[in-house]
């Protein structure tokens, strides 16, 4: 038989495969359009689907070290255990770290260290097994666990935060660098699990760095928009000259009141935000009040244009007096010395306070309402003009955020604002943030008391 013409069994073959291709033919679109309810596949679940095929570590590394761990006391008699006793590993697990510096040489060096777990035989007869320290269960921190046995060492643990957070690097990129810079193979999830770990064995951190917020004032605040698994949260900071908090959650008044706890009573410095109007002892930023009179400057309407230009005119002269006054204060003082500026400022504003133009009227307003907080620096010529040192302490984390899209959990965003708190008070202090997160992981990991933040510089 000729095969230059398919017979009717090619045929119906060929029809199969092109079906199998995923060429729709028109029996199969009718039946499509006839059967409306066919069942639906399940969505998967996001990540690694259950019954899957595991991997494990292919890389393998040489020992450098070996670590063994032995019980104390004997947990059928409690005695101690003698050192001679008859003892037998019976499992562990290999750490890699950062080696520590040696005087006189640059760059780093990796250690494994092989930590066995002994069994040992008591005198009584009972068999007592050494066993890994770890943190019991803790409801804020659910699915991230604490504890010594961890392929990644503290000091390496450091490094991956900092990668993260202050380098901006995702999962994936560190994985990569690791490999590219030091030949070391970790997995995405082995990096992303030890920086959640990381931000759970900070977390008493935090009430000592409110400790030390509330106690060095002036303290600047400024808030930005953070999303947390699509829900729209707000990243704070509160900083000072030498210590910085992060914190994510609602725009309320109960987040900065709670952060604070009734124990500032120092200078807080901020935008026109309401929340901030509890504090009576504040003062407002200038340069946000004179973007907004520039507004109004650049309005395209004649009359609020005017009003705008003579308002920040205004602005600008008493500015540049305060700035003057902190070399060469006058005599008189400001206050007296400019009452004919601050009384037209004064006047334009309540002239103006009832105006049909919305955002002249919007800022007007807002100059009376907190009229003496705005002109406090006037009389007080060394008190801050600006909320820069919060808004630049937010800077790098909104560029983390236009990377990251923000975070995915709330001990996503707990482990997050905590870290990035260590990094920037650590930065202030001229402390190395990866190195003292590695002493604050190993102390955790352990169950000790967590290392004393950096020392503020004795220069400062």
């Amino acid at each position: 038989m000729s095969r230059d013409s398919p017979s009717e069994s090619d045929t119906s073959e060929a029809d199969e495969g092109e079906r199998e291709s995923g060429e729709v033919t028109e029996e199969t679109a009718k039946s499509e359009v006839k059967s409306p309810s066919a069942p639906k596949t399940a969505k998967k679940k996001a990540g690694k689907q259950l019954g899957s095929q595991g991997f494990g570590r292919t890389q393998k590394l040489t020992v450098t070290a070996t670590c063994e761990h032995r019980p104390e006391n004997c947990a059928a008699c409690a005695l101690a255990l003698a050192a001679d006793a008859k003892s037998e590993a019976y499992t562990g697990w290999d750490e890699i770290d950062i080696a520590p510096q040696v005087d006189g040489t640059i760059g780093l060096l990796f250690s494994v260290t092989r930590h066995l777990l002994l069994e040992v035989v008591c005198s009584c007869g009972h068999v007592s097994r050494a066993q890994p320290w770890r943190a019991p269960p803790d409801g804020q921190w659910e699915k991230v666990e604490l504890g010594e046995w961890r392929l990644v060492g503290p000091q390496l643990a450091g490094l991956l935060v900092f990668l993260g957070l202050r380098m901006r690097l995702s999962r994936g990129r560190i994985r990569e660098g690791l490999m590219e810079w030091f030949g070391l193979m970790l997995s995405t999830g082995v990096i992303d699990e030890t920086i959640r770990e990381a931000g759970r064995a900070s977390f008493p951190l935090e009430d000592v760095l409110v400790a030390d917020i509330v106690q060095a004032p002036p303290l600047n605040v400024d808030e930005t928009p953070w999303k947390e698994s699509g829900l729209l949260l707000w990243l704070w900071a509160l900083v000072t000259t030498h210590t910085v908090l992060f914190l994510i959650g609602p725009r309320s008044a109960e987040m900065l009141e709670n952060a604070l706890q009734d124990g500032f009573y120092g200078i807080l410095i901020s935008d026109g935000y309401g929340v901030y109007r509890a504090w009576k002892n504040r003062l407002r930023c200038w340069p946000h009040l004179m973007r907004k009179l520039r507004g109004l400057a650049e309005s395209s309407d004649r009359r609020v244009s005017g009003v705008g230009k003579e308002m920040e005119g205004l602005m600008e002269t008493l500015m540049a007096a305060i700035y003057a006054a902190r070399i060469d204060p006058p005599p008189e003082g400001l206050p007296l010395r400019y009452a004919a500026d601050i009384e037209r400022l004064r006047h334009l504003c309540e002239a103006h306070r009832m105006d049909d133009h919305k955002g002249l009227r919007s800022v007007v307003r807002e100059f009376l309402y907190d009229w003496e907080v705005i002109l406090r620096p006037v009389a007080e010529p060394h008190l801050p003009l600006s909320n820069n040192a919060a808004e630049q302490a937010l800077r790098h984390w909104v560029i983390a955020r236009h990377i990251s899209h923000g975070t995915r959990s709330e001990a996503g965003s707990r482990a997050f604002a905590l870290l990035a708190s260590v990094i920037e008070t650590c930065r202030r202090r001229g402390a190395s943030s990866w190195r003292y997160l590695g002493t604050v992981i190993a102390a955790a990991r352990k169950g000790l008391p967590l290392p004393p933040l950096p020392a503020i510089p004795a220069a400062a």
